[in-house]
């Protein structure tokens, strides 16, 4: 299993555990606090990160690039952080998980043009899946 795969699979835990306690209704935990804001913490680094690897796809695509991902990852990045300042817990994770949509159907595109590989492409179809399933399961238990 390629290490990106393991990496991925592994930075979904963060997601499920988190949307087994919400639905428990154990809402904090010792020393860390609200499991809602752990959850929206980790949402908004995942999706920031995940911006950035479609910034690093746009740097290493040679040649006519007819898809802007360096923009289209920024903007994405600063939206999030001004959503993540400013309003609910609840709003913030169903806009993330707009987001963690779009990335998907950019990965989709990427795939379709030959940039990305087909297990690469498997891996975050797989992962986009379970996040976006825990956190409707965590914006309901919310």
């Amino acid at each position: 299993m390629p290490m990106t795969t393991r990496l991925a699979l592994l930075g979904a835990i963060p997601f499920i555990f988190s949307a087994l306690l919400l639905s428990l209704d154990i809402l904090n935990l010792p020393v860390l606090g609200s499991v809602a804001n752990l959850l929206g913490s980790y949402t908004l680094v995942i999706a920031v990160f995940m911006c950035g690897v479609h910034w690093g796809q746009y740097l290493q695509q040679a040649g006519d690039r007819a898809s802007n991902l360096l923009i289209i990852s920024n903007v994405l990045t600063v939206l999030l952080w001004i959503v993540w300042l400013i309003v609910p817990i609840d709003i913030f994770l169903m806009l993330a998980l707009t987001v963690f949509l779009i990335l998907l159907y950019i990965d989709m595109r990427l795939r379709m043009g030959g940039i990305i590989s087909k297990n690469y492409f498997r891996t975050r179809l797989l992962v986009t899946t379970v996040v976006c399933a825990c956190l409707l399961l965590s914006i309901y238990a919310i």
